[in-house]
């Protein structure tokens, strides 16, 4: 093996695999247009530098023909490729020039499949050189004479570069995109050493031929683009995903903190700040079927012992209060009632529930508390209303508000239904004012 065909063949091996990367990433991220010709570019590099390998290692003018006309072939490929390329990384779609010029490549390379040798690439001329240069290995190049359709084909690909040059130029003043300027030097060393080669093949001095090491750089220098723009879009694409998910974040609690004003706003009633009767409907089901399930497995607790995970239902109703209404007005009314939750919630634990059941009735859920406990707060609760002094309006006397309750214990009722519970509530609280007002019925002794 030449000395010189292993760093072609050494070439071949990193754009193979370059191109097969970035045919893994035109997969993996097809909206990605430049992956794919880039692709396709890199493997037509990689099998002009494995035919570059094989004109070295030529040792007749056959064999030098062969490997000739395989890498001028790859040349075409190799144009069109990067013509496809520039055109897509130049954001060129509907060029009609761009279009012409894969179009004719493409027809050039049709046309060299059926021509004669004559005019394609022939032996009858061989053109042997023998290159000897210091600190270099004795090359023969072992070549035929390049015929019409190629050197069609060599002429039309240096003005197709030029004209992509240009456009390459335009991107960069248009986007100020720096890596791109490897590119750009990159063709430009390619252009110098395609006048190398050129003036090599006419014998005009004696050098080796350096196309292929120009084609290495200038995949090195796409490669180095591409990557440059795909971390420039993952880190915008990071920051914008942070930035998303931090608006998101705060959106979501603005809609839970909304949500949680609606959900009070709808559990709430307006005036008085109590629950109201939906939410009471809900909750006192949930609490029965709580209690019960407990008091179902009250023979585990000690004998005589009381159980403080009892709960009582409260239903209390401010006396006389339309006379009120109808001689303070609805808005003293209104202010009798908010006052008359103010008292009850500084008297309850945060356990305990008060909702407002309608008008001036409120129904009242003392929770995980002794039937004694019970009966002690509601009373509590009773004679702090019947000792403040309600400030109805500046125009008329204080006054007293008194209230009645109908008190039920749960172990009272167990296994009856909410309904039931809340008869037996509602029947007390009617004797209570039926008895006088201003007092508790918590049995039905009474």
């Amino acid at each position: 093996m030449h000395p010189l065909s292993i760093p072609c063949i050494a070439m071949a091996l990193v754009n193979f695999c370059v191109g097969f990367f970035y045919l893994y990433l035109s997969v993996k991220r097809p909206q990605i247009r430049e992956y794919l010709p880039f692709t396709f570019l890199c493997f037509s590099f990689g099998f002009y530098d494995v035919f570059a390998a094989g004109l070295y290692n030529s040792s007749s003018v056959p064999d030098g023909v062969f490997w000739q006309r395989l890498q001028l072939d790859a040349g075409i490929a190799i144009y069109i490729c990067w013509t496809w390329f520039v055109s897509v990384f130049t954001r060129q779609k509907g060029n009609r020039i761009i279009q012409f010029s894969i179009a004719w490549l493409s027809a050039v390379f049709l046309i060299l499949l059926f021509v004669s040798p004559e005019l394609s690439l022939t032996a009858a001329n061989p053109a042997v050189k023998n290159i000897e240069l210091s600190n270099f290995p004795r090359i023969t190049y072992y070549e035929g004479e390049v015929g019409l359709v190629y050197q069609v084909e060599i002429l039309s690909a240096a003005i197709i570069n030029g004209y992509l040059f240009y456009l390459l130029v335009r991107n960069y003043r248009e986007t100020r995109d720096k890596p791109l300027l490897l590119i750009l030097a990159s063709q430009i060393i390619y252009y110098i050493v395609m006048a190398n080669d050129t003036l090599v093949a006419m014998q005009v001095y004696s050098f080796i031929y350096i196309s292929e090491y120009s084609f290495f750089f200038l995949v090195l220098a796409m490669a180095y683009t591409l990557l440059d723009r795909f971390v420039n879009v993952s880190t915008a694409l990071e920051e914008l995903t942070v930035n998303l998910d931090r608006k998101v974040n705060e959106r979501t609690m603005e809609i839970e903190a909304l949500n949680e004003h609606l959900k009070h706003l709808a559990d709430r009633d307006g005036l008085t700040g109590a629950y109201n009767r939906r939410f009471f409907d809900e909750y006192f089901e949930i609490e029965v079927r709580r209690a019960m399930n407990f008091l179902d497995h009250k023979a585990r607790l000690g004998p005589g012992r009381e159980s403080d995970m009892n709960f009582g239902l409260a239903m209390i109703d401010i006396d006389r209060f339309k006379n009120i209404n109808d001689t303070c007005g609805h808005l003293a009314g209104d202010s009798v009632l908010q006052q008359v939750v103010e008292i009850i919630a500084k008297n309850i634990f945060s356990r305990d529930v008060l909702f407002r059941y309608g008008g001036d009735e409120f129904a009242l859920l003392l929770t995980k508390t002794t039937g004694s406990g019970i009966l002690q707060a509601a009373e509590k609760i009773r004679r702090e209303i019947e000792e403040h002094v309600f400030d109805f309006d500046p125009e008329h006397e204080c006054r007293h508000v008194t209230i009645s309750m109908g008190l039920v214990v749960f172990d009272e009722v167990l296994h009856k239904e909410s309904r039931e519970i809340l008869n037996s509530a509602d029947g007390r609280l009617l004797r209570a004012k039926s008895h006088g007002r201003n007092r508790i019925i918590h049995n039905d002794d009474a």
